[in-house]
């Protein structure tokens, strides 16, 4: 499994948490994370109101949008180093939106990061 599975995989987890769901129930926002290494890779993220879904592609006027290196986002998602971290040393950049409206999205991104941690320690990737 690789790590764009594995978010995959995490946000399908998230998606059937009717806990996570009732969290996300009067949020909605858009996500992107652009994976960095040569051929960049685009992970889309999009909360509305209870659901939460990704895609791998391009998304047109994300809310947010993130980069980050292959190799970190790979710690990040299976929870070898946390997200604060990762903004507070650059390592995960915010390149759209702003840190004031990070709230919005923090609870529904660190519980995605929780479960990609669950499914990294099952598949012997953390």
């Amino acid at each position: 499994m690789d790590v764009i599975e594995l978010a995959e995989q995490a946000v399908k987890l998230a998606a059937q948490d009717e806990e996570f769901r009732e969290k996300i129930k009067d949020k909605v926002a858009s996500i992107s994370l652009v994976l960095k290494n040569g051929e960049d890779t685009n992970l889309a993220i999009l909360i509305d109101k209870g659901e939460i879904k990704t895609s791998v592609g391009q998304m047109e006027n994300p809310d947010f949008q993130f980069e980050i290196s292959k190799e970190n986002f790979a710690k990040l998602i299976t929870g070898k180093s946390p997200a604060m971290i990762m903004l507070a040393t650059k390592k995960l950049k915010l390149v759209k939106g702003s840190m004031g409206e990070i709230g919005k999205i923090a609870s529904p991104f660190l519980s995605v990061l929780k479960y990609g941690k669950e499914i990294a320690k099952k598949e012997g990737m953390a």
